[in-house]
Parts: C-alpha cells; structure tokens; sequence
C-alpha cells in the first residue's frame, strides 16, 4: 500500500515543536537545549501528541522517551523511527523535528488507513543528540548502545555545573533502567542533509549509505614567553605564530587534497594578555573523511606537518587525542528497500554521504538501522535561517512512511548486536566535557 502523507498536518507537527512556548525564536529557530524548561514543555507535547494517535509512553533512565504502536503478533522486536527535540542555541526549525514529525505522520496515516502491523513501531525522541548543552552529543543512543554506563551519563554536566541526572529529575523526566531500547528488527531516521549534496543537484531525498568517522585532537603548542616590548621580533619562538601557521597548513592541504576536513573551532591562549608573548596555546582540531582508514593516514600527515612547523618555529607541540567518532555502515537491505520506494513514487534521489554524527550512528552498532535526508537549502543548519524545502519534506515522509510500513509488516527476524554481545564501552566515552555535536 502506498501511503500520501497529509501536509495540513505534517504542517501542524513542525509548527507544534517550533512554536515560541517550546523555545521558537522570532526570527523563525528555535532554542531548546537538553534538558532545559522549553524541552520538558516539549517532551511534554510530544507525549500529549503520542497519545490522541493511541501510542504507549515510556521513559528510560536517560531521558529517552518511547511511544510505542502495538503490533499484533506478541514478542516481534520493533521497527524504531524517530529523531530527537532538542536544539542547539539559537537553532533551526527542522534539526531533529523534522524527524519526530515525520515519524508521527507515519504513524497517523497507519491509523487514517486502520492498517496493523504484525510488527510495533516505537517513535523515539532521543535525549541530549546535539550536545549543545550536555556534551558529548548523542548521549541517549548512547547509553542504550552501551557507548557509555548510566553513571557516565547521570554525571555529564553543563557549563553551570548541573548536572545531567539532576536536570532529567527537575523536569520529571528521569525514568527507570527497564525502559531502555533493547532489540530491534529495523531503525529508520529522517533529518535534514545539512550540506549541499541534494541541494546542489536538486535530489530531495538522500539515501545515506553509512556516517563517516570524525577525530577529535588537542594540539598544545609551547614556545617562550616574554614582554610584547622586550627582544624580537626576530629569534622569537613564539607559541601563537606556530599555533597560526599549523591551523593555516592543516585548512590548506585539505583544501589541495581533497576528501577530508580539517576544522578549528576552539582556540585558547596563554597567558592572554596584549602585552604578553604566549607561552602556550591550545587548539582543538575536527578532521573528517570518508573511511576509519583514510582519516587515520590524514591525522598521521597532518601532526607530521604540525612536527615540521613546529621545529621551524623553535617550539614543541603535544598531540592529545581526544574523541574519536568511528564509523557504522548502514543496513544495506534497508537502503535497497527505501531505493525501490523512490523509484516506485518517481522521488528524486540520491546516494548522499553522511559528513555529521546523528543518534542512529549508534543504532547502527546494535542492529539494522538507515537514514534519509532531506534536501536543504544552501546547506545551512543549526542557524534560525534553516529551511527544508516543503517538496523535499513531502517527497522523504512519503518514502519513510512506505518503508515504515513495509518494515513492520516483515515476517523476518533479525537479532540485533546488543543481544549478541554485552555493551561495548567505545571511544566515544573519553568525549572532553567542553565537546560539542560531532
């Protein structure tokens, strides 16, 4: 059966989780970080909205909240949909919500057409993806991946010092261990692409093949302090001029190389005065790429060009590695299934690479999981200017609801990785609590 989604009320679910009583800001964002009053308000409406379409609310130990569809045939593991309602500050109107619309449309034209599914399906509205408040980003999936242990998570804090299991508390949102996510036979998300790749071609829907890996460094470079006044400035080994010339050097041999990233965004200098040549600088290098194995070799070429220009400068340089986001390919049985739906409703598609972290990197590592992105315009996310083109948005509900259907009405089962082997404690637990959404 194909399934036409209702864009009145598709409509009506961006606007429900954008509106100024959930954080929606005037200029058209929204800011709602984990945790934070415009998110139990939030978290809230979600479970008012779950409800009228007969869903089952439950909550877990991280915050994660379940609403789940009863399928008719007893024991059957879930097909799990859903994204996640918090923001980054100030943030956009479809990063994440676009998901948990999608998911509750899907659900709604299931009841529109008094379809059963043999199958459950659970929307999930995942705790703390974006990081923005409580690093490190994707705590929720986290926990139930076994990225991380409860007390981990419990005890991340904010840059006010509260504390994660205290927030989930003070807005009754901290629920019991038995809740968790354990098994599923399929998990699908829907979010926006956040780059130019559907954009740039005019695809609406990208089909995402797998999320690729990101580094985390800490470069801390050491030279000789002195006054601004003092001898120089030849013969200076300064901290800073090194510090500069690496971040340069490191942009520039992405840019010639080409097929990965190098970013800095956070800079800290020692001892920050104007009249002071630094004697220290700290700076956190973002690399990604397209495998474990290619980032791995560009990490390796670019702290032999940090060694290089730090020897040419008179300084030393420590390398701190801080986080690693590894890779997860996605189930290639769902990629082809949501492949023959957009054919099938002649939806314009693209296999589309996956640059950022979502909750269903995680998903992945525990059974068969896929993503769709939809299309955005000039790529710009976490911004109150991000837009999702109204056709794009239709074109992706409509091929996730088909492949939901289709999901939860398959008779084979599948036994996911956590019930094969116990939580695996990733790299992703040594995130620096300064971190941000990979």
């Amino acid at each position: 059966m194909t399934l036409h989604p209702d864009e009145t009320r598709l409509q009506h679910w961006l606007d429900l989780f954008s509106a100024p009583d959930v954080g929606g800001t005037p200029a058209g964002g929204v800011s709602r970080p984990a945790l934070s009053e415009f998110d139990k308000v939030a978290r809230d409406r979600f479970a008012d909205v779950a409800t009228t379409l007969g869903l089952d609310i439950r909550v877990d130990d991280a915050g994660n909240m379940y609403a789940r569809r009863e399928g008719t045939v007893r024991g059957l593991a879930p097909v799990v949909i859903g994204s996640h309602l918090d923001t980054v500050v100030p943030g956009g109107r479809f990063d994440g919500i676009l998901g948990i619309a999608i998911a509750l449309e899907t659900v709604a034209l299931l009841n529109d057409a008094s379809l059963t599914t043999p199958r459950p399906i659970e929307i999930v509205n995942w705790m703390g993806e974006e990081g923005a408040r409580f690093p490190p980003a994707m705590l929720g999936s986290g926990l139930v991946s076994g990225a991380w242990d409860v007390a981990y998570l419990h005890d991340r804090v904010d840059a006010s010092g509260v504390r994660v299991g205290d927030a989930l508390a003070a807005i009754g949102y901290l629920g019991e261990a038995g809740n968790r996510l354990t098994r599923f036979h399929a998990a699908l998300e829907a979010h926006i692409e956040q780059g130019v790749q559907l954009d740039g071609t005019g695809h609406d829907v990208g089909i995402v093949p797998h999320i690729e890996p990101v580094r985390w460094c800490t470069i801390e470079v050491h030279g000789i302090g002195g006054h601004a006044g003092g001898p120089g400035p030849g013969g200076r080994r300064e901290a800073v001029v090194a510090a500069a010339r690496m971040i340069t050097a490191a942009r520039d041999r992405a840019v010639a190389a080409g097929g990965f990233k190098t970013t800095v965004g956070r800079v800290e200098v020692e001892p920050g005065s104007n009249n002071v040549i630094p004697h220290i600088v700290r700076f956190g290098l973002d690399i990604r790429s397209g495998s474990d194995d290619e980032l791995e070799g560009h990490v390796a070429e670019i702290i032999d060009l940090f060694d290089a220009i730090a020897a040419e400068e008179g300084t030393t340089i420590r390398v701190h590695r801080d986080w690693a986001m590894r890779s997860e390919p996605f189930d290639v049985r769902i990629q082809s299934l949501l492949r023959w739906i957009a054919e099938e409703r002649q939806v314009a598609w693209l296999t589309t690479r996956g640059h950022i972290g979502h909750d269903s990197l995680h998903l992945a590592s525990m059974g068969p999981t896929a993503m769709l992105f939809t299309r955005t315009t000039d790529g710009v996310s976490h911004a109150e200017s991000e837009h999702a083109p109204w056709p794009a948005i239709l074109a992706t509900a409509a091929v996730f609801a088909d492949a939901t259907l289709a999901l939860a009405n398959d008779p084979e089962e599948t036994t996911s990785a956590a019930e094969q082997s116990p939580p695996r404690q990733s790299e992703v637990r040594r995130a620096s609590t300064t971190a941000r959404k990979p």
